[in-house]
């Protein structure tokens, strides 16, 4: 069942070592695109709304060089299933030989989803998982694309068996304390917007934020993507020497100070190249990658298309 397809997941944990190479290929990391419309999704929170100091912390683990989570979900309820939970995703993927493995039985409308995979279009199998649980929190009804093959996480350590996607938690407010390794799931509140946040862009299968950066000629505003699957921070050499921000022909270099919101940051090392090399669709500059986020909490309120960075200093969760 499904079409055997490779995850390029592990792959951006190596990407320090080979970004921008000429031997780079330029379609090296999974990009999903021309999603259909998910189904509706049911969300029973258990009391979140109302009972939001219930909720519990969940841990997560990661694999090397990555800061994206690794989280144990009950599916149909069977119980302990390791995904990632990858906010750069839409729908939920599901390795088939769990599915296959698990017995699992899912509901199927005789769909299919294209997906772009390493710049050739693929169709895979399209089900229905009955309830999806993480925490406190239950999904029903979730759409969900059947990929075969392993995901990648397999060559970091820690194999897991597919992805959750953002689709299914646009009613939450997500924080994940990355050095913690702990995340927190709750109702985005009414009327609570934390000063310090930015609004968030869902460009492809990635969130791009406004940044602004330091260098020797004054502030430059950019766009950034916030992406904890690749190991390394990046910028587009050509955007740093027109702007003052890298010296000519460095492949590296340190920027003075990065700015996200109320986010501050000081000494950024990035690594330079030419971004058109890397499958971020829309007009980003640069990326905000796991050796800045590990370091830090971060908050994805879904509802509001907002997101916040904050220091592990100033997190007193």
């Amino acid at each position: 069942m499904g079409h055997r397809v490779r995850s390029a997941f592990y792959e951006q944990t190596r990407i320090k070592s080979a970004i921008f190479s000429k031997t780079l290929p330029k379609k090296s990391i999974l990009m999903v695109s021309k999603m259909l419309p998910g189904a509706a999704i049911l969300i029973a929170m258990a009391g979140l709304a109302s009972q939001a100091g219930a909720q519990e912390w969940i841990e997560f683990e990661t694999i090397d060089q990555s800061a994206l989570p690794i989280v144990r979900a009950d599916l149909n309820g069977i119980r302990g299933h390791r995904l990632v939970l990858d906010v750069g995703f839409n729908d939920l993927l599901l390795d088939t030989m769990l599915v296959d493995g698990a017995g699992m039985k899912l509901a199927e409308r005789g769909e299919v989803q294209e997906i772009d995979f390493y710049g050739r279009t693929e169709r895979v199998p399209v089900a229905y998982v009955q309830t999806l649980s993480l925490g406190t929190a239950e999904f029903q009804l979730v759409r969900t694309l059947l990929i075969e093959g392993e995901d990648g996480t397999g060559a970091g350590g820690l194999r897991s068996y597919g992805r959750i996607g953002r689709d299914i938690l646009e009613p939450l407010r997500l924080t994940i304390h990355y050095p913690r390794h702990l995340l927190y799931m709750e109702a985005s509140p009414a009327e609570d917007v934390p000063a310090g946040s930015v609004t968030f862009e869902g460009v492809g299968r990635f969130l791009l934020v406004p940044v602004v950066l330091s260098g020797e000629e004054g502030p430059v505003e950019a766009t950034f993507v916030l992406d904890p699957g690749t190991s390394t921070s990046l910028m587009d050499k050509s955007f740093a020497e027109k702007n003052g921000l890298a010296p000519k022909r460095a492949n590296e270099t340190v920027v003075s100070a990065v700015d996200v919101g109320g986010f501050h940051a000081e000494s950024v090392p990035v690594l330079l190249g030419d971004i058109r090399q890397l499958p971020y669709d829309g007009q980003a500059v640069g990326v905000i990658g796991a050796d800045v986020m590990s370091s830090i909490s971060v908050t994805y309120d879904f509802a509001r298309d907002l997101v916040w960075l904050t220091r592990l200093d100033e997190d007193a969760s």
